[in-house]
C-alpha cells in the first residue's frame, strides 16, 4: 500500500509541475488579498474581515479546482484508468489526491493571518478545524468533478459554478438573507460564522453541519471512485473482446 501511494504521489508531483495553470491558482488568491491590503486603505482591525473575504477564494481555487484539474488531466491521458485497473484502490487514490491540497490548505491557513494582520489568539482550535474540514468538503466536490469530467476543459466549466459559490457565497450571505439562508445549510456555513459570530464554537449547528457534509461527500466520493473503476474496466474486456 505504501508504494502505491508513494507512487500516485510522484505522479501527482509531475502533473502539478508540468501544468503552469496550477501554480496560478494557487497564488491568485494572495494576489488579490494583496491588492484588497494595499488599496482599500483597511486597518488593522479588519484583518479578520480580510481574511474573511479572500480565504474563501483560496479554498475554492488552490485547493479545490485544483483538485479536479489534476484528476481529469489524469482521466485525459488515460493515467486514472490505467491506476484503476492496475490494483490501485479508491481509498488508496482518495489519499494520495489529498496530500497535495492538504499541505496547500496548512500554508494557507499559516500564511494568510500573518499577511492580513489578523488576530486568530482566541480562536486557534475553531478556525483550524472549521478551515481545514471546509477545504477537504471542496477536496471531495472537486474530486468527484474531475471524476465525471473526460477533459481539463470540461472539468473547470464543471467545476465553475461551484468555485464562485465557495469564493462568493460566505460574502454575498452577509448581504443577501436568501443566500445567507442557504449558505447556512451548506459545508460554508461554519466557515461564515466562525468569521462574523463572536459565540461560534464547535458545539454549532453550523459546524455539525459541516460533518454531516464530510460523511455524505466521502460516500458519494468512494462510490464515484468505485463506478468510475468499473465503467474502465467494462471497456477495456469489451475493446479486448
Amino acid at each position: 500500500m505504501f508504494n502505491r501511494l508513494k507512487a500516485l504521489v510522484w505522479l501527482r508531483n509531475q502533473v502539478i509541475i508540468t501544468n503552469k495553470n496550477l501554480l496560478v491558482q494557487v497564488l491568485m488568491p494572495y494576489g488579490l488579498l494583496f491588492i484588497y491590503k494595499n488599496f482599500m486603505n483597511l486597518d488593522e482591525s479588519k484583518g479578520l474581515d480580510l481574511m474573511f473575504l479572500c480565504l474563501s477564494t483560496a479554498i475554492a481555487m488552490s485547493v479545490g479546482s485544483t483538485v479536479s484539474t489534476i484528476i481529469a488531466e489524469e482521466k485525459e491521458k488515460n493515467n486514472l484508468k490505467t491506476l484503476l485497473l492496475s490494483g490501485v484502490r479508491p481509498h488508496e487514490y482518495l489519499i494520495s489526491v489529498l496530500v497535495h491540497p492538504v499541505m496547500i490548505t496548512v500554508i494557507n491557513m499559516i500564511l494568510f493571518p500573518i499577511l492580513a494582520n489578523a488576530d486568530i489568539s482566541k480562536m486557534y482550535l475553531e478556525y483550524g478545524m472549521v478551515v481545514m474540514l471546509t477545504a477537504m468538503a471542496v477536496i471531495l466536490i472537486n474530486l468527484c468533478i474531475g471524476a465525471i469530467s473526460s477533459t481539463q476543459s470540461k472539468a473547470q466549466i464543471n467545476g465553475l459554478p461551484i468555485m464562485l459559490i465557495i469564493a462568493m457565497g460566505p460574502n454575498l450571505s452577509q448581504m443577501n438573507t436568501d443566500v445567507a439562508d442557504f449558505i447556512r445549510y451548506t459545508f460554508l456555513g461554519a466557515y461564515t460564522d466562525l468569521f462574523t459570530k463572536t459565540d461560534f464554537n464547535l458545539n454549532s449547528r453550523s459546524f455539525q453541519i459541516l460533518i454531516i457534509w464530510i460523511i455524505g461527500l466521502l460516500i458519494i466520493t468512494s462510490i464515484a471512485l468505485k463506478f468510475n473503476k468499473s465503467s474502465k474496466s467494462k471497456k477495456f474486456f469489451l475493446k479486448n473482446k
